[in-house]
């Protein structure tokens, strides 16, 4: 059900445009928020799919956070030109359509998913899982690397770690934080204050997937 309540997002995402994100971003939580919340009582056992459980969610989030502050510290694969500005979130949507890659249904604006998190945590990550699954497949595209249709995110980042697009550590995190959010969609309570947490250490990838865009490549 999730994986075609997926793609019907993401055609949302392309019909609206860029111009109208935080309507589609609206539109998507009022017409499926049913189906999504209908995915969150699905799993009432402590074991979760992904290897995360109810009990250990916190301690994962520890590490997560442990993970962060080694990626945040490590010298990237690619780094941006000294002097090179980084272009500004308000117009990442409008490179990321020139280069001919999806845009982001919230303009990679993290805080629009904090501001869902004080309501509903768990609608949060949810919107964070689509987030991070357009920024693989987007690195993917822009490093040319195939993915299969049937690939997973973690896989995904692993694969993008193999052809050295990302670090280990960026693959790690990824995968962790892909890990949460798919615990959060199949069933464990999440607090406010994790949900936070977890948005926070995506704004590191995020700052390095807007930095990547401002490498200078060609437009479509």
């Amino acid at each position: 059900m999730f994986n075609n309540v997926k793609i019907v997002i993401e055609l949302l995402i392309q019909l609206i445009g860029v111009v109208a994100w935080p309507v589609t971003v609206i539109i998507i939580l009022l017409v499926f928020r049913r189906n999504i919340e209908s995915l969150f009582l699905r799993v009432k056992r402590a074991d979760l799919p992904g290897g995360v459980s109810i009990e250990t969610f916190p301690d994962e989030i520890r590490e997560a956070i442990e993970l962060s502050q080694e990626v945040k510290e490590e010298k990237p694969i690619q780094e941006i030109k000294e002097g090179r500005p980084v272009i500004p979130l308000t117009e990442v949507n409008v490179r990321m359509l020139n280069l001919g890659l999806s845009p982001s249904p919230s303009g990679l604006d993290i805080n629009y998913y904090r501001q869902l998190a004080e309501k509903d945590p768990n609608l949060a990550l949810a919107g964070l899982r689509m987030e991070i699954e357009i920024m693989i497949k987007n690195l993917g595209i822009g490093w040319r690397i195939a993915f299969r249709e049937r690939d997973s995110a973690s896989i995904m980042a692993r694969k993008l770690h193999n052809k050295r697009a990302i670090t280990s550590r960026q693959s790690e995190l990824i995968q962790t934080i892909v890990r949460l959010c798919n615990s959060a969609v199949h069933g464990v309570k999440v607090t406010r204050e994790q949900a936070l947490e977890i948005l926070d250490l995506a704004l590191i990838l995020r700052d390095q997937y807007v930095a990547w865009l401002s490498w200078g490549f060609k437009d479509k």
